[in-house]
């Protein structure tokens, strides 16, 4: 995946919203390849309801949900720290002038090389979660600070307990202590409690267990002064993390009133998902009959290779052409533009739609987590480009932070398409003859 084609420079809207820019883009008929809509404005009010729901809390963005340059450098600009799972994810995040001690390498799973990368660029904080992981650190990063991450069973989309994380009961006590024995310092204990996580009482359960571990240590003289809670937080509606807000500030109120102890999070999905829209078009309408039915078959220029990978309870598409009154909707399948046949958009939703014809765009809200960041370049196929959208207030507040510039923004005609995503055209005065051809 080449990252550097994501980058493009903020346009700055005066009197024109997001969707005004998407409207002028598709409708001027020169955008043909697929593209994203990232408003910024959007993931910056979620940053700072997060702040103002759980004041006592510290966002560590996490970067694996979203790496385009824009969503890093509205994080980087607005202050917050970042949890990074690679040295690719570290190297971007740097790239901005951000401390090493402003990211924690939390993957509790690493190579030494790895290890060597990432004390090199100086970072201190990292996790683990195994008497392995240990042992390596002793010998590659033995400065390394330590956050123990133990597992935490709820009920998410993706249950994260399965791969990492040790047992509370059984494993936790004597990991700490054979990193005492080892000569590691270990600073605190990280939880995560599943990605799409709709059990906000987990949290709470994570925090007592955080609780009795951070006395065991005081016990042993051994102080331990960082609470990671993690990620998970609900992403389809802003006020989504107001209950689990409460439960997570009473608990932090009465198990760790010390404001000396730091208490972070890992926040990604909530922070981006919402801010970003993919608008793909059509490239064939192929209606079929199924039994005593008729099914539109619409062939896309994204797919489940490429940026629409993965299916969450609370993604929709429609279509961008304003549904007319008496138009019927008719159940339609949508193919990505590869040759494999596990290439179908949306497959576990039944999908009615309006008829379409090759000029039409289809609409994916809340597109921005785990997206662009788990395309393939299978069949060597395209990513889409990112429109970065921003207000003129939030233009005003942001433009001269140390991380973004005024050569970070632009104003120009909001019909302007991206550039095209089309290979160069290559072709020889000469070529081989030695492989097959066709006949013509």
């Amino acid at each position: 995946m080449v990252i550097e084609k994501r980058v493009s420079k903020a346009l700055v809207l005066e009197n024109n919203t997001a969707e005004d820019v998407s409207r002028a883009m598709i409708e001027g008929g020169l955008q043909k390849d697929p593209f994203y809509i990232f408003d910024m404005d959007k993931a910056y009010q979620r940053v700072q309801y997060f702040k103002n729901m759980m004041p006592r809390i510290k966002i560590f963005y996490a970067v694996k949900s979203n790496d385009s340059d824009f969503m890093l450098k509205l994080a980087a600009s607005l202050g917050l720290g970042f949890d990074c799972a690679s040295p690719g994810e570290i190297h971007k995040v740097l790239k901005l002038k951000v401390s090493p001690l402003s990211i924690v390498f939390a993957m509790p799973t690493k190579s030494p090389e790895w290890m060597l990368y990432a004390r090199q660029c100086g970072i201190k904080h990292t996790t683990f979660d195994n008497l392995c992981e240990l042992n390596k650190i002793k010998q590659f990063w033995p400065d390394a600070k330590l956050l123990l991450r133990i597992r935490v069973h709820s009920d998410s989309v993706y249950d994260l307990g399965k791969k990492f994380g040790c047992d509370f009961e059984t494993e936790a006590i004597d990991l700490l202590e054979e990193a005492a024995a080892l000569n590691i310092t270990v600073v605190g204990v990280a939880f995560h409690v599943g990605s799409g996580c709709s059990s906000p009482d987990s949290y709470v359960l994570g925090l007592q267990q955080v609780k009795q571990l951070f006395e065991h240590e005081d016990k042993a003289g051994r102080k331990m002064k960082i609470v990671d809670i993690g990620g998970g937080f609900l992403s389809d509606k802003t006020d989504r993390i107001d209950k689990v807000s409460k439960l997570v500030n009473n608990a932090i109120e009465e198990l760790f009133p010390d404001p000396e102890v730091q208490v972070i999070a890992e926040p990604g999905r909530y922070l981006c998902d919402n801010s970003f829209t993919l608008y793909c078009n059509i490239n064939t309408v192929r209606p079929v009959q199924v039994g005593d039915s008729s099914i539109n078959m619409l062939y896309l220029n994204d797919g489940v290779f490429g940026c629409l990978r993965y299916n969450e309870p609370w993604h929709t598409v429609k279509r961008f052409r304003v549904h007319s009154e008496g138009e019927q909707l008719k159940p339609t399948v949508l193919w990505g533009p590869t040759c494999h046949p596990i290439d179908r958009v949306l497959d576990n939703l039944v999908i009615m739609l309006p008829a379409c014809t090759i000029y039409d765009w289809l609409v994916f809200p809340s597109r921005g987590a785990y997206s662009m960041t788990m395309a393939s370049r299978f069949s060597t196929l395209p990513e889409p480009h990112i429109r970065n959208v921003i207000s003129q207030e939030l233009f005003n507040i942001l433009k001269d932070s140390k991380v973004l510039g005024l050569d970070d923004f632009l104003e120009q005609n909001i019909a302007t398409p991206l550039p095209p995503t089309l290979p160069s055209i290559i072709v020889h005065s000469k070529i081989l003859q030695t492989n097959y051809t066709l006949a013509v």
